[in-house]
């Protein structure tokens, strides 16, 4: 069953120095979690060919697994978190993932309405550095593709209209905090299957406070029970039917997205 092991661990402590912690500072931290086999595979796209598996899968920022110093890994704690930001900011407003000279073009449409790829040239030499019509009509091509403007022809003239900009309701139905949200959707997700409380504390590292404490059982309880093999396939099969499902969205939403775009008219 291929597991993850939380191992030594990378410390930043701002004038204090950084450095590995030989252990995390709770002895719950030190545990192997089961992994979905979607996660497995994800996980090895992104690490380097030939990655030894006993060598530490989020090294940081460099420093580790035969890693330089300061070399940013795909499967590190700043890399993820700039992931997660993106990811919300795209969800704030889609222009986000444009070239510059989409940005600017979709700009100027908001600003003046509906125009043609020669006025929009002309606007934007105006406002900064001049761009050619034809590299402004590759941008509208673009935004058009991106569901963010529409051909709006009138006579002989091709003009451009752009859509309002939207936000995804989504970030009005989910309080958002940062990457940590992964943790409560995880254990969300087990919950929902009918996990019990005491194997997600333990997959998750919450140490059993005992009555009136945070934790959800006994410390004696965690002492006598433990996740069996079976409970650990049934995390494994809860966590990869969700991830499925999501996956799909996503693809079909990447589906939709590629396949809007607008026949041009002149």
């Amino acid at each position: 069953m291929p597991i993850l092991e939380v191992g030594p661990t990378r410390y930043q402590a701002g004038r204090f120095g950084s450095g590995f912690k030989p252990r995390p500072k709770s002895d719950a931290s030190i545990r192997p979690v089961p992994l979905a086999p979607l996660v497995v595979e994800a996980v090895r796209r992104q690490l380097p060919s030939g990655s030894d598996p006993e060598a530490l899968a989020f090294t940081g920022p460099g420093g580790g697994s035969a890693l330089s110093r300061g070399a940013r890994t795909v499967l590190s704690r700043h890399n993820f978190w700039r992931t997660y930001q993106a990811a919300v900011a795209k969800l704030a407003d889609p222009v986000i993932d444009l070239r510059p000279t989409a940005i600017r073009t979709l700009k100027a449409l908001r600003v003046d309405g509906n125009q043609t790829a020669e006025q929009v040239a002309a606007r934007l030499a105006r406002k900064g550095r001049a761009v050619r019509p034809a590299t402004v009509q590759r941008a509208l091509d673009e935004l058009a593709a991106a569901g963010l403007v529409a051909p709006a022809g009138e006579l002989q003239t091709c003009r451009w209209s752009p859509f309002p900009a939207s936000r995804d309701p989504l970030l009005d139905a989910v309080d958002l905090h940062g990457s940590h949200d992964f943790r409560h959707t995880f254990a969300t997700w087990l919950e929902d299957d009918g996990i019990p409380a005491r194997v997600i504390d333990e997959l998750m590292g919450h140490e059993a406070t005992g009555r009136g404490g945070r934790g959800l059982g006994s410390a004696m309880g965690a002492h006598y029970r433990h996740t069996t093999p079976e409970m650990a396939t049934r995390v494994i099969t809860a966590i990869e039917a969700r991830l499925a499902v999501v996956l799909s969205v996503a693809e079909k939403a990447l589906e939709i997205r590629q396949t809007r775009s607008f026949s041009r008219t002149c």
